[in-house]
């Protein structure tokens, strides 16, 4: 009987823009990067001896570097702010966590990456992606969602 099993984590994030009359402006949906650091602070987090801190942020900013495994923040974080966390089923029960929030946006930007992390400020980045640019105005809000699915 062959009892290996290989546990996959594949995240994605979900981008929303309002303008400030709530009408829709872009919306999108990206795959990501999973992070080195990332993997090794949910290690931990599984161990009681070990710990570690929660992946309870969602950030966004203007960097445009491809992600890659070894990054361990965003290229050029404009804003972060903490998120709801709830858990929903992909295959089986529970198997997805996921972190929503909403971020008020206090100037222009073209924001180009998103990424969570498991602090305030600094931290360890769990995942990040970038995508085409999107201009954003000072008055808009950026609904954010990321969802990691473990099978």
């Amino acid at each position: 009987m062959d009892t290996k099993q290989k546990l996959k984590m594949r995240g994605k994030f979900n981008i929303a823009v309002l303008d400030e009359n709530d009408n829709l402006k872009y919306e999108k949906e990206v795959t990501n990067t999973i992070m080195n650091a990332g993997l090794a602070e949910v290690s931990g987090l599984i161990l009681n001896d070990i710990g570690g801190n929660a992946f309870d942020y969602l950030a966004l900013g203007t960097g445009t570097t491809a992600p890659t495994a070894t990054q361990t923040t965003l290229v050029a974080e404009k804003y972060r702010s903490a998120g709801t966390g709830s858990q929903t089923t992909t295959t089986v029960s529970n198997d997805t966590a996921q972190l929503t929030t909403s971020i008020a946006m206090t100037a222009s930007d073209d924001l180009t990456e998103v990424g969570i992390l498991n602090s305030s400020s600094t931290g360890d980045l769990l995942a990040r992606t970038t995508y085409s640019a999107v201009t954003v105005a000072d008055g808009d809000t950026v609904n954010l969602g990321y969802s990691v699915a473990f099978s």
